[in-house]
């Protein structure tokens, strides 16, 4: 038979099945596609039936892939969350449900979509309907993924609009080599809907095991999807419709009905972090941040902070609106549990960081991998603050509403936003606010090793400890007894007194490891302000040569301009200020080279406070501050031997914290020293009118790392960084207390807010 009488003869066979009423759709492409071929005028491209399985295989290679494209999809349907359930999945033959909450399928959408190689719909529509989500998946993908996972699917899908759902099953195995590809028909029905929206997938026959160790893979492979951490619910309220509320997902195994969970967000990150981190600016510029963390057991607290660091009531004067919480974590042992630490130290590797939002839409690259916006990484580098507080410790993210782009404007290739005072502005309040957030966690951290907590009694060294367990072990070896009066035998007793040794030994050395890690970063830190103090001598040796040809220059510059009043007056403004510098000079000359010689004497109250006094004489007149004549209750007022460049400490870190109180409260701006002598001790009071210290905070305050100021910025030099710390007062205590004596808040002077009293042993 000839082609014409073959093309003849498929066409009257074709013209009968489409007059029947149920015609033989699979039939009708298949002649149609018959004719298609013997046409000698054209010819067309047909597909073989088993591409399907070589674009399985080869478009998905590992299996993990697969399941992570088939999430993808589920956040491309603006899926808020995506349940995974691997049942008897241990080993090959097994099923897999992936279930959405997205936006579902209607027939149209499956058969043009799912249904379609090669889809045009990712290309015609690259953000998601809902929540104009950038597609995750790669384009077509998804279809392949299920064939490379097992042998046989289901698809049950529904909308918001439908009154029914479609399902639709796809055997796999049908799609076999050397037949076409229209010629396999999958069967569809309707079906009573399983909630009100949402994709169903009923993978079965896995063609591979499934350990858990692999199921996490799969998670990691989609961590770029999460935003674990919502808008604020003002954001939510003001653009409901829109606003993405986050997507998670949750990976199951079942097991005789019952669903063990392998792993989540909450399970996998949020609820081993060691502290919440949220701020804000608000409508009048002012700015806070808050801290909470139930592991550390403190409540959350919130503490202001201004666009000066030492005034926490400016206000900022660019940004409003602003809004960041992140979630901090350190990779430490005692702080994660081994099987989840490894797990999430390699997510916060890749995803760690703080993100940034622009009403409601991400701005890259803000939060990416490699970017440093916040100068977070930059400020661990330069080991001026010891605290971790690189990206990696944190999962979070910015929010700024601009409707009208009028602060922050992204850039003409739309990667990031230009750079501007409002944008240093933002970026300022937010390292500052968790660098003081991380500040106050190494605060909290050491708090229960602090010998100022209340009822806190000094603990046994672990040695003495072990030494005392040894020493009853050997006293109970050497008993003749081998059994009490209740007849328990002697190798139960034993056995348990070990088992009871043993716990308290664990238990012990954790609390000598937090101890030494705690000492271990008030050591770097102090090694940090060693090189300075060695910065600092060398900078005073080296300035002493000019300070002649300084004075030289003052009285030549007045002499030259004594008739000119604008002249002379800054000239006397200069020669002022000079002196004031050389007074500092002079007085940090003398405490340096007293340390270095390293020799200890009995130190005069009244010698070391008008030393001082000269010294702030300039800074206090400056600062408009009334210092108060110093009152000195008896003449001799010689302390145990001590450094002299100790007393230097001591005084200048109190007159510093007192300024920046009282530059705090806006106050009177008074200060007043008292000394005398109590019992066998010399005291010296400090007070000041500045805002107070909260009762709450009295003892705390000389805790390392505790401090009422904020961090400074990131590009702020070594010293600036390094005042603030809540270190200070925490060297003064160490200094006091490794003579004998005590340092703590007293009931203030009449008329003063703060009183700090220093008890120290009078010389014998």
């Amino acid at each position: 038979m000839d082609d014409s009488s073959k093309i003849l003869e498929l066409k009257e066979q074709l013209a009968a099945e489409l007059a029947k009423t149920n015609s033989d759709n699979t039939l009708i492409l298949s002649l149609s596609t018959e004719i298609s071929k013997l046409d000698k005028e054209a010819i067309r491209f047909s597909v073989d039936a088993g591409i399907i399985n070589r674009l399985g295989k080869e478009l998905v290679g590992r299996h993990e892939t697969a399941v992570s494209e088939l999430v993808k999809n589920a956040y491309d349907a603006d899926a808020v969350e995506v349940e995974l359930i691997f049942e008897n999945a241990w080993t090959g033959n097994g099923t897999l449900f992936i279930k959405d909450n997205g936006l579902g399928m209607t027939r149209e959408q499956l058969i043009n979509g799912f249904m379609r190689l090669s889809s045009a719909d990712k290309l015609h529509n690259p953000v998601s309907e809902r929540y104009k989500r950038v597609r995750a998946g790669r384009k077509g993908i998804g279809r392949f993924a299920t064939q490379r996972l097992g042998n046989k699917l289901t698809i049950v899908t529904q909308t918001l609009d439908s009154d029914i759902a479609i399902k639709i099953t796809i055997n796999w195995d049908d799609f076999e080599t050397d037949k076409d590809l229209l010629s396999v028909a999958n069967q569809i029905e309707l079906v009573e809907k399983t909630k009100a929206e949402g994709t169903d997938l009923i993978i079965q026959g896995l063609r591979e095991g499934w350990s858990d160790a692999m199921i996490k893979r799969v998670y990691r492979y989609t961590a770029d999807l999460l935003q674990p951490f919502p808008l604020s619910k003002k954001r939510k309220k003001e653009e409901k419709d829109r606003t993405d509320p986050g997507f998670s997902s949750v990976y199951y195994r079942k097991e005789d009905k019952s669903l063990i969970k392998i792993v989540d967000e909450e399970e996998a990150f949020f609820k081993h972090a060691l502290a919440e981190i949220e701020g804000y600016i608000l409508d009048d510029g002012q700015g806070c941040w808050a801290l909470k963390s139930e592991k550390l057991e403190f409540k959350e607290d919130i503490f202001l902070i201004g666009k000066e660091r030492d005034k926490d009531s400016s206000k900022f004067q660019f940004v409003r609106n602003i809004h960041f919480k992140c979630y901090y974590f350190i990779y430490d042992a005692s702080l994660l549990p081994p099987q989840s630490l490894t797990f999430i130290r390699e997510v916060a590797s890749e995803r760690g960081g703080i993100r940034l939002y622009r009403n409601g839409f991400r701005v890259l690259p803000y939060g990416e991998k490699g970017n440093d916006w916040l100068r977070l990484d930059e400020s661990v580098r330069k080991r001026q603050i010891l605290t971790p507080h690189a990206n990696n410790n944190f999962f979070g993210f910015v929010e700024i509403t601009d409707k009208e782009g009028k602060l922050f404007e992204e850039t003409s290739s739309r990667e990031g936003l230009i750079e501007n005072e409002a944008l240093n502005e933002l970026e300022d309040f937010v390292y500052r606010s968790i660098v003081s957030a991380t500040l106050k966690v190494a605060e909290l951290r050491g708090r229960k090793a602090t010998s100022s907590q209340k009822e806190w009694k000094p603990e046994e060294n672990p040695t003495e400890q072990v030494d005392a367990a040894i020493s009853d072990l050997e006293s109970y070896i050497g008993s003749n007894e081998n059994s009490d009066e209740s007849g328990s035998s002697k190798s139960e007793k034993f056995r348990d007194v070990v088992l009871k040794l043993k716990e308290g030994r664990e238990k012990e050395k954790e609390k000598y490891e937090a101890h030494q890690k705690q000492l271990l970063d008030e050591i770097n830190m102090l090694r940090i302000l060693a090189g300075l103090g060695l910065v600092i001598g060398e900078f005073v040796h080296e300035v002493k040569r000019f300070l002649p040809a300084f004075d030289s220059d003052t009285v030549f510059l007045k002499e030259a301009v004594k008739d000119y009043a604008e002249g002379l007056k800054r000239a006397e403004r200069l020669e002022t200020n000079l002196k004031s510098f050389t007074a500092y000079t002079a007085y940090f000359d003398k405490a340096i080279s007293q340390n270095v010689l390293r020799e200890i004497r009995p130190i005069d109250l009244i010698d070391a406070v008008n030393d001082f006094e000269k010294v702030i004489d300039n800074d206090i007149s400056r600062s408009k501050i009334k210092y108060h004549k110093a009152v000195f209750k008896e003449y001799d007022l010689y302390t145990t031997p001590m450094h002299p460049s100790e007393w230097a400490s001591i005084l200048f870190n109190l007159y510093t914290n007192s300024k920046k109180a009282i530059k705090r409260a806006q106050s009177e701006k008074n200060l007043l020293i008292t000394c005398g002598r109590e019992g066998n001790n010399v005291f010296l009071e400090f007070s000041d009118d500045g805002d107070g210290i909260p009762k709450e905070n009295e003892e705390v305050i000389f805790n390392a790392f505790f401090t009422t100021s904020s961090a400074a910025g990131y590009n702020a030099n070594e010293n600036e960084a390094l005042t603030g710390t809540g270190l200070g007062l925490k060297i003064i205590k160490d200094i006091i207390e490794s003579y004998g004596g005590s340092i703590y808040v007293t009931t203030p002077e009449e008329n003063f807010k703060t009183t700090m009293r220093i008890e120290i042993p009078a010389n014998k």
